[in-house]
């Protein structure tokens, strides 16, 4: 007899689906995600079926399904309008480039199933009694915070060479350790990752980045040096590789054991590229191969811009330069720009984040829009027509009422103006 969970609510909803189909003479259990986070303790976020029947047989059980996936033997049934995905056994033939299988083959035993999926800990199933099958000692596993392979890991990565970020992935989730024999397979196999879309790359950083252990993480990257092995080159990966054990330099971002004490995945991203061996080009470039959406790449790049614009700064300076970093590359990019600073104690800008953020918080306008003077209101002011000049001088303006030189008025900001046109004659 296995060992026997309660099973949580997500899971309890679906029961129905399964034990529908166990009346019809059909094997059908909880796999993947679900299992393992129920035996770990953990809330589950969706859930996965797996069962004997072949996909024409779920349909005609189902009067609501969705042949999502035919052919790969998963149909969407969808109960009480919640949609469970529900694929038949499988075994996968040879794999195509290191990542889809050529072809799939339906099967009737639980065990041929399991042993097509990566780790110990995701090959685990459940029964609609929550009673565990466990053949791979997934529990053991657990219990022994380790990610192991299913079988032969070196088979397991030639088949599909993401499995390797995955491992690293669920290793820092965790805060697991890999297994030996599982490790050594991704340093033999780790050229592979060149098969692998960047897409996919990039939503599994996303994902180790975002998560409770990003340090370990990017120590497992590290230590591996997977990331070199990408399909597009990733110039900071070597850098920040490197960064994860530099000594700190004088602008340098190093403290990366702390990295889970920064709020946003965006932000964690920004913190590692802020090293001071990695130039903005570098980073620009990096995100770009990882396919980072346009949004997010600027968002990145614009707190390193910050960066760079604040690094050169004479003491005297520094409220002129700091107003100008903000009025250049925004109010958001240079309020995350602070909060890493404040939370990297070696950054010499460290001791000054008060008087940053005060400078901030006081400035009446941050954008051309939020002037109370427009280009147009300038022009008849100066009873010519609107131009390149309006712009400039808007601009200058903006940069005065920041500075807390100038009220952020109509009749102030018209009037200074026209002292600075008579001064510039």
């Amino acid at each position: 007899m296995g060992i026997r969970f309660t099973l949580p609510p997500l899971m309890e909803q679906a029961l129905p689906v399964l034990e529908k189909l166990v009346q019809q003479g059909f094997e059908a259990v909880f796999v993947g995600g679900c299992v393992r986070d129920t035996a770990m303790g953990l809330p589950i976020k969706d859930v996965d079926i797996a069962t004997s029947a072949r996909p024409e047989q779920v349909l005609s059980i189902f009067p609501r399904c969705i042949p999502t996936g035919l052919q790969h033997g998963t149909v969407t049934v969808l109960h009480d309008d919640v949609p469970y995905e529900v694929t038949t056994y499988r075994t996968e033939s040879e794999y195509e480039k290191h990542r889809r299988p050529l072809h799939v083959e339906f099967i009737d035993r639980l065990d041929g199933d399991l042993l097509r999926r990566d780790l110990t800990i995701n090959a685990m199933a459940m029964d609609l009694n929550g009673e565990l099958y466990d053949p791979f000692e997934g529990m053991d596993d657990l219990h022994n915070q380790l990610v192991r392979c299913v079988g032969d890991a070196d088979a397991r990565f030639q088949e599909d060479a993401l499995r390797m970020l995955r491992s690293i992935r669920f290793a820092s989730q965790f805060a697991f350790s890999i297994a030996y024999t599982t490790w050594r397979a991704l340093i033999r196999h780790r050229e592979l990752l060149q098969h692998i879309a960047m897409e996919r790359v990039q939503s599994e950083l996303d994902r180790m980045i975002s998560g409770a252990h990003p340090e370990r993480a990017l120590h497992l990257l590290a230590a591996s040096r997977l990331l070199r092995h990408c399909g597009t080159a990733l110039p900071a990966a070597d850098k920040l590789a490197g960064a994860y054990a530099a000594t700190a330099a004088p602008q340098a971002f190093y403290p990366i054991s702390t990295l889970s004490e920064v709020e946003d995945p965006d932000s964690r991203y920004a913190a590692l590229l802020m090293t001071g061996t990695i130039t903005i080009p570098e980073a620009e470039e990096t995100l770009k191969a990882l396919r980072f959406p346009t949004q997010r790449l600027h968002a990145i790049t614009a707190v390193l811009q910050v960066q760079e614009a604040m690094k050169r700064e004479p003491e005297a300076e520094l409220r002129t330069v700091w107003t100008n970093a903000v009025l250049q590359y925004g109010e958001e990019a240079a309020r995350t720009w602070l909060a890493l600073v404040q939370w990297n104690k070696q950054h010499v800008l460290h001791y000054a984040t008060d008087r940053l953020r005060a400078w901030i918080d006081g400035m009446a306008a941050v954008h051309l829009k939020q002037l109370k003077l427009n280009g147009r209101q300038l022009a008849e002011g100066f009873s010519k027509e609107p131009g390149t000049w309006t712009g400039l001088l808007l601009k200058r303006l903006l940069m005065e009422v920041a500075l807390d030189k100038l009220p952020n008025d109509k009749e102030a900001l018209l009037k200074q103006a026209q002292i600075w046109n008579i001064e510039d004659r």
